[in-house]
């Protein structure tokens, strides 16, 4: 052994403690002492040991570590994706919301397009009625003034060169038929 174990073995054969020694505690303390020793002996030698278990630990943990890295950059992906979903899905609202003065104004074109619509409408109809009317209480002179106006139809009208020329709203007259009684009845 080493040097310490001299020490103890000069003490131990030394008569001041010989009363309190028992054989089996003097076993005890010299196999304590020798394994701290031993220990500090290795501890002392071997400074590799701490790197063994150094890497004995990283070998253990590195693939958890590792699958765990993995797991948290695929949650960090899918959180990323799901922010850009509901910073487009924001973005749209936002927008919904500024576009309202166009659907406004979509809805009052549609007004003024059903009001002018009804306008043109109320117009054909009256047409129609006055075209009724007027072929009802047609005479001979007006079928006569009729083809007159037909054959003149093809004449140029001459205006100033200063005066601006606006068409004229010429609608065909209708002849009369012949009138029966069972005329109002179909």
């Amino acid at each position: 052994m080493q040097g310490g174990d001299s020490l103890y073995n000069r003490m131990a054969t030394a008569n001041l403690f010989k009363e309190a020694q028992d054989a089996e505690l003097e076993y005890k303390a010299r196999k304590v002492t020798d394994k701290i020793s031993e220990n500090m002996n290795v501890i002392a030698n071997e400074p590799s040991l701490a790197f063994f278990r150094i890497q004995e630990h990283v070998r253990k943990s590195l693939p958890q570590l590792v699958e765990t890295k993995h797991e948290v950059q695929d949650i960090q992906q899918k959180v990323q994706g799901a922010s850009f979903d509901t910073e487009y899905a924001t973005n749209a609202v936002k927008n919904l919301q500024k576009s309202s003065i166009h659907f406004q104004n979509i809805q009052d074109l549609m007004k003024n397009a059903m009001f002018m619509k009804q306008q043109i409408d109320y117009q054909h109809d009256r047409r129609e009625q006055e075209k009724v009317r007027s072929s009802m209480y047609m005479s001979l002179t007006d079928e006569q003034l009729l083809s007159d106006s037909q054959s003149h139809d093809n004449e140029p009208l001459i205006t100033p060169v200063n005066e601006p020329v606006e068409p004229v709203d010429r609608e065909p007259l209708v002849a009369p038929g012949p009138l029966s009684v069972n005329a109002g009845a179909s």
